[in-house]
């Protein structure tokens, strides 16, 4: 379990409620119906908002068929979010049993109401879960990883802080099992006044301690683990849901303000913008990576 012996190498958690406790409500005006809180794969002369709901559902249907985890007994979703690839899974592509981890209790709630007997979202770290009876046959961490790992350890100790993590997820799949893994990476920004001062504030003020991964580090912590199926760098999918939420936000700017206040406003404005533009100019990365467990 996660103690005070190791809060020092894990992001505390009140930082992450910090982003994610905020309201359902207020986080449903602005992801719209689907609830999902990743890119979007919009086709060609789509609008961004009028098909976002169809922009994400596309994108977790191509999830689903790289994990190859459509008519399975079990799959596991590391960071589920509101649950929106667990009801996806077993609504739609037949999974019989669907969980989902998550510190945030306001998601766990969310899942709980959707009332699908089929998913279960617990309310624990990665590190802690275990799989009840047979591993899983197919697993998914979506935009969730950037949260996993403390930005004040060294180079070193945030590659063994990703080893962890494999580790853990190696032990959790059957041999052969897929895992989808969807996260943003950065390698040496551009040292420009405006994106240092911006970077700070995500870092220190919205996702306080947290790592966003360069390449080599998550290499090195899924090599012997892990075979690369296939790698696809991504960075307009996310950016375009970025731009979507705040046209969301704000055509309905009023009401989420009375939901949280302006300063929470004011927050997810700055750090939606933030990503949509780093995403933009391939400063950060979003890479999506199909691992096939090693027996």
């Amino acid at each position: 379990m996660t103690t005070a012996e190791t809060r020092s190498i894990n992001p505390d958690v009140d930082a992450i409620r910090h982003h994610y406790e905020v309201g359902n409500d207020l986080y449903r005006l602005i992801l719209g119906p689907t609830m999902m809180y990743s890119g979007g794969y919009w086709e060609d002369g789509e609008d961004l908002v009028a098909t976002l709901d169809e922009a994400q559902e596309r994108k977790l249907d191509v999830f689903t068929d790289l994990a190859q985890a459509a008519g399975k007994a079990k799959v596991l979703d590391i960071g589920c979010g509101w649950g929106t690839m667990l009801n996806r899974l077993t609504t739609v592509h037949g999974v019989q049993q669907a969980v989902g981890v998550t510190l945030s209790r306001t998601q766990a709630d969310f899942v709980a109401a959707l009332d699908n007997p089929a998913i279960h979202a617990r309310v624990e770290s990665w590190e802690d879960h275990k799989a009840d009876g047979e591993p899983y046959d197919a697993a998914f961490c979506i935009n969730a990883l950037e949260h996993f790992v403390l930005s004040s350890l060294t180079p070193k100790e945030r590659t063994q802080r990703y080893r962890v993590f494999f580790k853990q997820v190696h032990s959790l799949l059957k041999p052969g099992a897929r895992f989808v893994l969807h996260t943003m990476t950065v390698e040496n920004p551009p040292l420009r006044r405006q994106l240092l001062d911006d970077l700070k504030f995500l870092q220190r003020e919205e996702f306080e301690g947290c790592h966003i991964p360069r390449l080599p580090e998550l290499a090195a912590g899924l090599d012997g683990l892990f075979e690369v199926t296939e790698i696809r760098n991504e960075p307009e999918s996310f950016a375009r849901a970025c731009r979507a939420w705040l046209q969301l936000l704000a055509a309905r700017r009023d009401e989420a303000v009375a939901m949280a206040d302006e300063t929470t406003v004011q927050r997810f404005e700055r750090y939606l913008d933030i990503f949509a533009y780093t995403l933009e100019d391939h400063i950060f990365n979003n890479f999506r990576v199909t691992l096939t467990r090693r027996a």
